[in-house]
Order: C-alpha cells, then structure tokens, then sequence
C-alpha cells in the first residue's frame, strides 16, 4: 500500500506494505500456554491458517500460529527502520531492540562520529553522518540515535521501504523525569515543587534548558516549534499519524512490543529486552492531583498529541484481538523471564560498583549478568553509549571490508 505524506513539502511516494505477520511462539511456558496454543487449534474450522489482510474497510484479521505465505504474500523480517527515540519516553529500552537486531544481522546504522545524537537542538541534516560510516549508496538500514526530526533531511538517508517508529509518553511523568534527570533545577534555581508553583504566564516564557530540554518535549523532538498555534498543532499530529506507521506508548509497553513484532514480521525473541535507563522506583517522586494538572497545563500541545496517539494505539489492539493481546503478551513476559535466568541477570543501582559499564545516571537501574559468555546476554545488558560504540566500531570494519 503507498501512502504520501507531508511536512509542508512534496515528499516522495514511500512503499509501505501494511502487512504484518506473525511467527509462531517460541516459548511455551508450563500448562497455561500450552492451554492457551490447544484452544486455538481446536478453534481452527479449516486446513489453512487464517490470513491477516487490510481490507477494505481497514479491519484486520491476524494467524498468531503461521507467518508463511497467504494467498501470495510473504512475511518476511523487515530490516529497514527509523525509530525517532523521544526523550524520557523509555525509548532507550526501545532502541536496544533496533541496536541488537541490526548487529546480529549485520545491517546498517545511522551513526554520529561519536556520541548517540545527530541533530538536536538543531534539526538533523544527513552531511551529519561521517561518510566513513555510510555505505556506498548513502542508504543505512536501521536510523534509532537521538535526532530532532527533519523528514527530507532524513528520507536522504533511508531507503523507500522504511518503517517509521517512535513511542511517546504521558506529558506530566515525562516533565517530572526530564527536569529530574537532567538536573534543570540548576537551570531555574528551584526544585520542581517550587518550580510549578510559579506563574504559568512565567513557566511559558522560560528558555529551553540547554536550548534542548523544556515544555512540549515530545512535539520539539518531532521536529516542531514547542509554541505554535492550535491550529498548526493539529496539523502537525496529523502530518505525525501518515508518517509514522507505529507509535508506541510507554504506559503500555508490553503491547507496543506486540504491535512491534507484527509489523516488523520479528519473532518474540526479537523484541525482549531489559529495561534501560530507567530511574529506580525509589527516586521516583509521587506527583499530587494539582502538580499533575499544572504539567499538563505547562504541555498541553504534547498532552494533545498524546491522546491522539492513545487512543490510536487502543483501536489498534482491539483490531489485533484483546484476548489475542493478551496470549502474546503473557508469552512475552514469560519469555523474558526465560532470559533473566538464562543470563543470570540481576538489576543493581546505577553507580553498583560491579558494573562493567555505566549507565548515565545513579538514579537509574541497571543490569549485570552473570553469563558474559552469551553475547546476546552482553548486550541485552549494556547502557546505550557502550553498545553504540560497539556497534560503530563493527561497521568501520563491516564497511572497510566491502569496499576492500
């Protein structure tokens, strides 16, 4: 299916297949599961496997059991991405998925010279990209690195079949943990208690931190101004739902990763993952009624922008099957439980000083395994920057050695 859209600009036809398909479970996980597999066998009236197709009317119908060939079409792994990672939106746990896919299938990546950012505060521009690690083409299959969201700039870069990916957050947690995280209060002077208690005329006015981080974080990561008018954000979201074929929601996690793995035609095991960069539990502030309100109020573009995304990905699950949701995301939990034992994992505090690599923040978990020989366990464990650099030293050489 070919779909147009625009950023105020003609851009080129992208051919995107809204296909997805689904690989049978791996994981069969005692009697339930198993249970679970049985029921819907026995509700199989015919031979064939039931299809998943878009119709006419947009209802989709899905085969959990069988990702072969239906009347023609194959599902196969789709291996060129872009994931807009939007700040404090978990999307560095999102982004390990793309990072470990695309290294254990030798693609490419979108990467600055050093460091995790092309383009923010300023709006990416592809001569970002160090030639050295661009293929020949210009072209790179996987885009997941911070950015600020320039869709000509970036479509320079990425091949016509992309799918486009990003994940947003609710507006009011997302602030708390941005001014936390990022220390803003040594920006305005004051803790956040104090902070939201100003004038919202005085709020409204204030700089963003670092010309990066501030109100509206989501739509300014989208490549939009934090202040524009209701109209032009209307717009803008609508511009955002052509665009993007997936938007995950961080609250909802566990059925993004479902929604990930169908639309990529990924098995389970593609999308488990380990929490990253996640502030631990007990640093967390609780945020009373009235502060939650006065958030929401400071980012209320961002507050449209994501329950216009909300209720999208909610009639996106009721289309896959509430039950159907539900099978797959006990197997994915179960799953990734699978892995914590098989890696030995155990969470520690960010500053445990028997971690091998840092996470950015005291504050924040992270992970440790005890099975170092498993690369797949290394990996699902790394903070984003050492497994970046990994990533970037490989493709120096994967590149070298194609044009050698």
């Amino acid at each position: 299916m070919h779909r147009e859209t625009k950023f105020g600009f003609r851009r080129t036809w992208i051919t995107m297949r809204k296909t997805m398909f689904t690989r049978h479970l791996k994981t069969v996980v005692g009697g339930l599961v198993l249970a679970t597999l049985l029921t819907l066998l026995l509700f199989t009236t015919t031979p064939a496997p039931t299809t998943f197709l878009l119709s006419a009317a947009n209802s989709i119908r899905y085969d959990i059991l069988s990702p072969h060939a239906v009347e023609g079409n194959q599902c196969l792994p789709h291996q060129h991405i872009f994931f807009l990672k939007t700040h404090k939106c978990a999307s560095s746990t999102v982004q390990n998925i793309f990072l470990r896919y695309g290294y254990n299938n030798n693609l490419t990546f979108a990467l600055p010279g050093g460091g995790n950012y092309l383009g923010n505060p300023g709006m990416f521009k592809a001569s970002m990209i160090p030639r050295k690690l661009l293929p020949v083409d210009g072209k790179v299959d996987i885009f997941a690195v911070h950015t600020r969201l320039n869709v000509p700039q970036h479509t320079l870069v990425l091949h016509n079949d992309t799918r486009w990916i990003t994940i947003v957050r609710d507006p009011a947690t997302l602030y708390e943990s941005l001014f936390n995280f990022f220390h803003m209060k040594n920006a305005y002077g004051l803790e956040l208690s104090e902070y939201i208690a100003e004038p919202m005329s005085k709020l409204m006015a204030l700089p963003r931190y670092g010309g990066k981080f501030g109100k509206n974080q989501m739509l300014f990561d989208f490549g939009y101004e934090d202040n524009i008018s209701v109209t032009q954000l209307l717009g803008a979201i609508d511009e955002l739902d052509n665009l993007f074929d997936l938007v995950m929601i961080t609250e909802l996690m566990d059925e993004s990763l479902i929604l990930l793995r169908h639309l990529l035609c990924w098995s389970l095991n593609d999308v488990v993952v380990f929490t990253k960069n996640a502030r631990r539990q007990e640093v967390k502030p609780t945020l009373d009624p009235k502060s939650v309100q006065t958030l929401r109020e400071l980012n209320s573009a961002d507050v449209l922008l994501y329950d216009h995304f909300l209720a999208r990905h909610h009639r996106a699950v009721l289309e896959f099957g509430i039950k159907r949701m539900a099978d797959e995301v006990a197997a994915l939990r179960s799953l990734r439980e699978e892995y914590y034992e098989d890696c030995g994992a155990r969470e520690v505090k960010g500053r445990d000083s028997s971690l091998q690599f840092k996470e950015y923040s005291g504050l924040v978990s992270a992970y440790v395994t005890a099975n170092n020989s498993d690369e797949n366990c290394v990996m699902l464990s790394l903070p984003e920057l050492p497994l970046i650099d990994t990533i970037r030293n490989h493709q120096l050489v994967m590149l070298h050695e194609k044009a050698s």
